[in-house]
């Protein structure tokens, strides 16, 4: 991951301190203006033909696999069976969640339509005590990969050695940093390189079988991590000497690649740099809103994000656009959420991380990946904690514990409201990638000029031929965009020029969307749509289009009247003008649309659904036939059978389309409903628990002191442990208690303090950071070591004067004396779930 942004490195000055002020007045300013301002015509100019993909200059490892499958890369896409491939990428740290969860966990990210999972592999968590080796339990590197394998998902396995994440010495043990001086760690230091050898030695023995080579699921290595160091032994000739001791111990898989920003070193040819960006920036130093972040502005000039440092780093020149034009433009790094430092604490929406897909797709990214998809817990160190801490000099200060990430899947391995919004995309990149992946960027004609300019129009096409893709984005975190009246594109091809919609429209400020022009749609020529592309099936050999409308947007397609003979509506049919078959104002819902008559072929539908329900809309082979399933429960798909949970409601409701054959069977009565349009509905109720938390206060807090100023960072400081004896004290008391027939109970705890902490007894169990969300805590991955203990519960005073960053409407009321630590809530909620069999 990342580490401080180049405003967290710069100099402290009068005017470091004025500037994110300045940006953020003038961004203000510009917004403002942009919401009163006239339209502008939306004009690119896509006619230059797609360049032809440059191959044959990556020296990468073994493509095929034993079954004859390939996987490769040319200058801008990746390859599967040498066609096109633009695959959703997501992070899931394994030693940073329960074994008995991990396979139920990657089911859910395969439902999101995940299908690659990177991971890094943390040398402390494997090797902290010099030559004892663990892969036991939690840390079972094999068990892990070959769940992967199970369920058909590809593995990257990030080996480092120096990984980051948020951990100590950036995850080297603590005896090799004691040991080797620190100019000789990350270099061709022999006695660094002769203590990476044994480790990656055990690595490969854990990984044996499991190789893309050998039939297994480990298609990438990531070589190192934010490296652009040039010293002695540094540099390129680290990397090139990292990927010879890989592919010594055998490690020899179809890709290898290393984080490219920051001027990244690295040799050419034999690697491939990977890219990101993040929502915010809990790393900087100053406890102020954020000026526009580039993640929601399209990048045409340059790969690398705006936000992306790399800790230890040094000046460095960034990768010119004509050496990356080698590589294709992969990811690594977009955020799935952000992590809660102890200086900057954001607190994200659900459209924070969508946003950014359309706009990093539009800029041409061909792999995206998330950091962190899926968020977890440290492993208790044998005599330490393990976490990134300025106590032991890091830059930053985490949690010793808690790693939510505010992921679409959390540190309690439920699915947040972002995880349904983030399928809508990736199951368009599932099913129509391979279109996308050949087809090249193209900026707009007027363009916003930095990322905090607010008025012009963002969005950019991406085309091949005469065939693309619109992408738009009207969101930035935290700062208001304005509606944009008088909306329509012209996108000029060759031998044609498009315009669309028929008339303009206006886009409702934070709208953000990709929309199709000029596509196949089983033989009928799509000429535009204003709706979202969302997935595909076939029903009875006859093909089902879906998509999904973005509110307060009126939904208009039209076909090309030379590709198709008749469109029908429920209404009736439409007749064809001026060349077209047009269908205006389509009112979403779970049925169809339109049914489209090709000129040859069977009958072409289209469904239309709301954006709402598009999120609660999932895609699964169950009984042999793809479906669709519906529900506003988390749900997730194991072969044949469909697994939901309901946290605190004991109610299930699901549709699926097509019917299924025969009755389905449920661990709970299913009660079969009315057919939905074209759903069959089913409900399920389970018996309800109740579960009792209460909380006693035993201790009322202390005075604390100012925070400190200092670190690495000279920013806050997390408070001293004589410091957190200051805290607000309460014991817990947990009645009823039983996980039988639930997927959890959820301990939620509702207060303001600085920070929060779980004990068990004298035990830490858990903690987190005060950012103005409930904490939410899961008690099954916690009782193992619950058992016989009594909980109790602290809350740190915050103080008033605290120089760090809270959401606006997230401080808390203070008291007289400016300090507070409450505890309004606690909860225990169950989470119910329901399993429904489907076999034929």
């Amino acid at each position: 991951m990342h580490i401080f942004s180049r405003l967290a490195r710069s100099q402290t000055s009068a005017f470091h301190n004025f500037k994110p002020f300045l940006i953020t007045g003038l961004a203000a300013f510009l917004g403002s203006y942009a919401g009163v301002a006239q339209s502008v015509p939306l004009v690119v100019d896509a006619t230059d033909a797609s360049p032809t993909p440059e191959t044959g200059y990556l020296r990468l490892g073994t493509a095929t696999s034993p079954t004859g499958h390939t996987l490769g890369a040319n200058s801008q896409y990746l390859t599967r069976d040498g066609q096109p491939w633009l695959p959703v990428m997501g992070e899931f740290h394994f030693t940073r969640f329960p074994r008995a969860r991990w396979e139920e966990q990657l089911l859910k990210m395969k439902a999101a339509g995940v299908q690659i999972v990177a991971t890094y592999v943390f040398w402390i968590f494997h090797e902290e005590e010099q030559g004892k080796f663990d892969f036991r339990g939690d840390r079972d590197l094999r068990a892990f990969v070959q769940l992967c394998a199970k369920h058909n998902l590809y593995v990257v396995a990030r080996l480092g050695p120096w990984n980051h994440a948020e951990l100590r010495n950036g995850g080297l043990p603590d005896w090799l940093v004691q040991q080797i001086p620190a100019a000789a760690l990350r270099s061709n230091d022999p006695a660094y390189l002769a203590a990476v050898r044994p480790y990656w030695h055990q690595l490969r023995e854990q990984t044996r079988g499991l190789l893309w080579k050998e039939g297994g699921p480990i298609i990438g290595i990531q070589l190192e991590n934010e490296y652009n160091r040039g010293k002695t032994g540094q540099g390129a000739i680290h990397i090139a000497e990292l990927k010879k001791m890989a592919l010594a111990e055998g490690f020899d898989v179809p890709l290898y690649t290393v984080t490219g920003w920051q001027g990244a070193r690295y040799p050419e040819q034999e690697v491939i740099p990977v890219f990101g960006g993040y929502p915010d920036e809990p790393w900087g130093r100053n406890p102020t809103k954020m000026p526009p972040v580039e993640v929601y502005n399209f990048r045409f000039r340059s790969r690398e994000g705006g936000n992306l440092g790399i800790q230890g780093g040094e000046t460095a020149a960034r990768n010119s656009p004509a050496q990356l034009a080698h590589y294709p433009f992969l990811s690594a790094e977009f955020g799935g959420g952000i992590p809660v430092m102890y200086r900057r604490r954001p607190l994200l929406t659900p459209d924070d991380v969508a946003a950014m897909l359309p706009v990093q797709l539009g800029s041409g990214v061909n792999l995206y990946g998330y950091y962190m998809f899926h968020g977890g817990r440290n492993p208790r160190g044998k005599r330490t904690f393990l976490q990134e801490s300025t106590r032991t000099n890091s830059y930053n200060d985490l949690p010793r514990f808690g790693y939510d990430f505010q992921a679409p899947l959390g540190e309690t391995g439920a699915e947040s409201p972002l995880f349904g919004r983030l399928k809508l995309v990736h199951y368009f990149l599932n099913e129509f990638g391979p279109l996308l992946a050949p087809m090249t960027p193209h900026a707009p004609t007027v363009q916003p000029t930095s990322a905090s300019d607010l008025g012009p129009a963002r969005w950019a096409v991406r085309s091949h031929g005469r065939s693309g893709f619109v992408f738009f984005n009207n969101y930035v975190r935290t700062y208001p965009t304005p509606e944009r009246p008088g909306v329509q594109f012209t996108v000029q091809l060759p031998g044609e020029t498009l315009t669309f919609p028929q008339a303009p429209i206006t886009v409702p400020a934070g709208s953000y969307f990709i929309w199709p022009f000029n596509l196949d749609l089983g033989g009928a020529q799509l000429k535009y749509a204003t709706a979202q592309l969302f997935t595909k099936l076939m029903v009875k050999q006859e093909p089902y289009y879906v998509f999904f409308a973005q509110p307060g947007i009126p939904v208009e397609l039209a076909f090309d009247a030379a590709t198709v003979q008749a469109v029908s509506t429920p209404a009736g049919a439409v007749a064809a003008h001026d060349g077209q078959f047009r269908v205006a104002d389509v009112q979403p819902g779970p049925n169809v649309a339109l049914t489209v008559q090709p000129r040859t072929g069977p009958p072409v539908r289209v469904l239309v659904l709301s954006e709402a329900q598009a999120a609660q809309t999932w895609k699964a082979t169950l009984a042999g036939t793809e479906r669709l399933v519906q529900t506003p429960n988390e749900v997730f798909f194991d072969q044949n059978q469909i697994c939901l949970q309901s946290e605190g409601q004991p109610t299930f409701q699901l549709g699926i389309f097509p019917a299924l054959d025969k009755q389905p069977q449920g661990s709970l009565k299913l009660r079969q409903g009315p057919a939905d349009d074209l759903f069959q509905t089913y409900f399920a109720t389970a018996p309800t628990q109740t579960i009792n938390l209460t909380a006693q206060p035993i201790k009322p807090a202390g005075v604390v002191p100012p925070i400190r100023l200092g670190g690495p960072a000279k920013g806050a400081v997390e408070p001293s442990d004589s410091t957190y004896e200051q805290s607000a004290r309460w014991r817990l008391s947990l009645s009823n208690a039983k996980l039988k027939g639930l997927d959890d109970i959820i301990l939620r705890f509702t207060y303001a303090g600085d920070a929060i902490r779980l004990n068990a007894g004298d035990q830490l169990l858990d903690d987190d950071f005060y950012n103005g969300a409930p904490w939410r805590v899961s008690y099954r991955n916690l009782a193992p070591e619950v058992q016989g203990k009594a909980l109790e519960l602290s809350v740190l005073p915050l103080r008033k004067d605290a120089p760090i960053y809270l959401e606006e409407g997230r401080w808390p009321t203070f008291p007289a004396n400016g300090q507070i630590s409450e505890l309004r809530q606690a909860e225990a909620i169950p989470r119910y779930r329901l399993v429904v069999k489907t076999d034929k």
